[in-house]
């Protein structure tokens, strides 16, 4: 599944804690969140942290295929983004939350290993094996 843009913006508000349980965000808490997203996802795509191809668009937000997966580390990541336009500038409890998002952003978007080493048949390595020492010097 995936989520878009104004989940993302919805998650963000509810990890700084500035809404009361219930309450509606405002037009402008909405928008202050919405400025950070893209220069936030075009940082984390040039620091090669992760990619999302769709995130929707500003003013007002629309649309976006943000996966499931991601939501929660990138919503803690521009909590601390976002943070001084809501007076929690410096706020230690979200720079620990954005550490450890960007870790597992880092973790989740890395590549496959490249180098996979393939078993060979049993029967196939035991004419290989040499259980004596070779003197190069001596080619014996």
């Amino acid at each position: 599944m995936s989520q878009t843009r104004r989940a993302l913006i919805d998650q963000v508000l509810d990890n700084l804690g500035v809404l009361v349980f219930g309450q509606a965000p405002s037009a402008e808490m909405v928008a202050r969140i919405d400025d950070h997203i893209d220069p936030g996802m075009a940082q984390l795509a040039a620091e090669g942290i992760v990619y999302v191809a769709d995130f929707g668009t500003p003013g007002p937000p629309a649309g976006g295929a943000i996966d499931d997966a991601i939501l929660l580390p990138l919503s803690d990541w521009f909590a601390f983004a976002a943070a001084p336009p809501f007076g929690l500038a410096g706020d230690p409890a979200l720079k620990v939350l954005s550490d450890e998002a960007e870790a597992t952003l880092r973790r989740i978007g890395r590549p496959a290993k490249t180098r996979k080493m393939l078993g060979t048949d049993i029967q196939l390595r035991a004419g290989n094996r040499r259980y004596a020492s070779f003197n190069f010097t001596t080619g014996r």
